[in-house]
């Protein structure tokens, strides 16, 4: 009798264990401790799913992206010419510097970052972009002087180098896959210097033609913008990401003074006008990898 309740008691006591093992299984298959989940030491960032938080605390990305990136000039100054016969000798060829789109086509961006998740829906970037395009061929621009006047530009390769540190709040998961994003960066834009091949034509003058002549210097210059986006979990640890961009910044520096090789319709010189401000509008496609 006694080794029957024996073995009873044993057979429950199995039980309760494997219930309470299960039970204790349920518990963690969200990827967290029974501790508190918002806690950076709780986070069990080895263990990737998709769920209602976006982010795992504590966790480490790697993330690659490409897209267009649209270009707007703004402030975009007067180009002057050098006539010493007339008064002033300073006249106004253009009264504005071309637009960007006038110029150049759409630019291309390709770039990555390197992201930490500071807590279960904030995260913090590195990040590094490189953006070209090429001109536009035979771009005829009247000149504000005089209309018989034109001056045709065909601008070679545009491009342009940054770099940022910046930080981005995700709201959670809805359907446990999509996660909302909003964000905002600040870094360096290094514009690489650019030149144009340019033929100034008037009646009954000879047409002046000059070629690879540089219009702008390379330089660098603080930049900054923000961004909005998804984000799209596959795979535990996989996401696709979507961002729509505005960053802005001083734009290109111009040359001061172009010395034409032989007088021009009485001018000896032209005097480009700046570009105030840039502002660049990106939109990427992005795969990122947490681990």
């Amino acid at each position: 009798m006694k080794k029957l309740l024996t073995a009873k008691h044993l057979s429950l006591l199995m039980l309760l264990s494997l219930l309470g093992g299960k039970a204790e299984a349920r518990h963690d298959d969200d990827g967290y401790a029974a501790s508190d989940a918002s806690d950076c030491g709780s986070c069990r960032s080895s263990c990737y799913e998709c769920g209602c938080n976006p982010l795992y605390c504590g966790a480490w990305d790697l993330q690659v992206q490409g897209g267009v990136n649209p270009i707007l000039w703004r402030n975009r100054d007067q180009i002057l010419g050098v006539n010493c016969s007339l008064t002033p000798a300073v006249a106004v060829l253009f009264d504005n510097a071309p637009k960007f789109n006038k110029l150049f086509k759409t630019p291309w961006i390709v770039g990555g970052q390197v992201g930490y998740a500071w807590s279960d829906n904030t995260r913090l970037y590195v990040e590094f972009n490189y953006s070209q395009t090429k001109g536009k061929n035979s771009v005829l621009l009247a000149s504000d002087f005089n209309s018989a006047v034109s001056s045709t530009y065909s601008f070679h390769k545009y491009k342009i180098f940054d770099a940022y540190a910046g930080a981005r709040y995700y709201w959670d998961r809805w359907c446990d896959r999509v996660a909302f994003f909003l964000g905002g960066k600040v870094g360096l834009t290094h514009h690489k210097g650019a030149s144009s091949d340019l033929v100034f034509a008037a009646p009954a003058v000879t047409n002046l033609s000059l070629s690879d002549v540089p219009l702008f210097k390379s330089h660098t210059v603080v930049s900054g913008g923000a961004n909005v986006g998804f984000d799209v979990c596959f795979c535990g640890n996989w996401s696709f990401v979507v961002t729509g961009e505005v960053v802005a910044s001083c734009g290109p520096r111009n040359v001061n003074n172009l010395a034409l090789t032989t007088a021009f319709f009485g001018f000896t010189n032209i005097l480009p006008g700046s570009i105030g401000t840039e502002l660049r509008f990106p939109v990427t496609a992005a795969i990122r990898y947490s681990f």
